[in-house]
């Protein structure tokens, strides 16, 4: 299966997630979203005047779902491939939602990132944790390692990290980590994934 045959929702909606990691002095900024889908969390900072320019990216086959004349500048390739020289020293803030875990190369991508960067800015960065008790069933329990639409196993990654090795892959791209927060800390209901991290004391 490939990018193409997803279903649109793939594409659709916004990161509040990450957004919530912003510094609450970041206003009037630079974005650039490396997956940008339908360019909804690029929108979303429009609208809330957080940020003044917004500039998405993504694969060719993402392009039918866009919906957004709020974003400035739609760049369509493939982030492993592109220069973006003209963009060097640029953006405050640059978005990866789930986006590493698909790359070839992450550590070039990341060191071109850093490119792309001001001095100060900042990269917001989410990824997949494959230490996941929903895994672990998977796996162990039912044996099963066959992949689907969207989620942890999803078809189209090409990588698959624990938490250590996301710090490494940072790291290695030049930067440093100032926050890392689990996306079941920033889940505001109830789930099974919150119980089972409590029951293992974090470990799944």
């Amino acid at each position: 299966m490939k990018y193409e045959d997803k279903n649109q929702s793939y594409y659709t909606n916004v990161r509040l997630d990450l957004l919530s990691l912003l510094p609450e002095n970041y206003h009037g900024i630079k974005v650039l979203e490396i997956g940008a889908g339908s360019g909804s969390t690029l929108a979303y900072l429009k609208v809330n005047k957080i940020a003044t320019e917004v500039i998405g990216l993504d694969i060719p086959e993402s392009k039918r779902n866009v919906n957004s004349d709020l974003v400035d500048k739609f760049i369509y390739g493939d982030i492993e491939k592109l220069n973006l020289e003209e963009y060097d020293d640029y953006f405050d803030c640059i978005l990866l939602a789930d986006v590493l875990e698909h790359l070839v190369d992450p550590d070039k991508v990341l060191k071109k990132v850093k490119r792309l960067l001001k001095k100060d800015g900042i990269i917001l960065v989410s990824m997949p944790n494959i230490r996941h008790f929903k895994a672990f069933i998977k796996i162990f329990i039912k044996g099963n390692f066959s992949y689907e639409e969207s989620g942890t196993f999803d078809y189209t990654h090409l990588r698959f990290f624990c938490k250590g090795d996301i710090q490494k892959l940072i790291y290695k791209g030049g930067f440093d980590i100032e926050k890392i927060v689990s996306s079941i800390k920033i889940y505001k209901g109830k789930s099974m994934s919150k119980l089972i991290n409590k029951l293992t004391f974090g470990i799944f």
